[in-house]
């Protein structure tokens, strides 16, 4: 299965979670506070996942526009 970003935006957040876990790789993790952020590959771009730790919820799955935001979560 290969995705585009566009086609990866459709899904609605559990769905774009379900293809993260099974087709993912985590790259990069990081705490914050009651919040864990991951940063996955996932085909040709990345996505950033915010988990509230408290309540236990996903709050986003996003791909990743900039890259250098990207090398915030890799060069730290």
């Amino acid at each position: 299965m290969k995705l585009t970003q566009g086609e990866y935006c459709r899904f609605s957040l559990q769905g774009r979670v379900r293809l993260l876990d099974n087709y993912g790789t985590v790259i990069a993790e990081r705490y914050y506070s009651e919040m864990q952020l991951k940063v996955f590959h996932f085909h040709d771009f990345y996505v950033e996942v915010l988990y509230d730790l408290t309540n236990k919820k996903i709050i986003k799955a996003e791909p990743v526009i900039s890259i250098q935001m990207l090398s915030h979560y890799i060069h730290d």
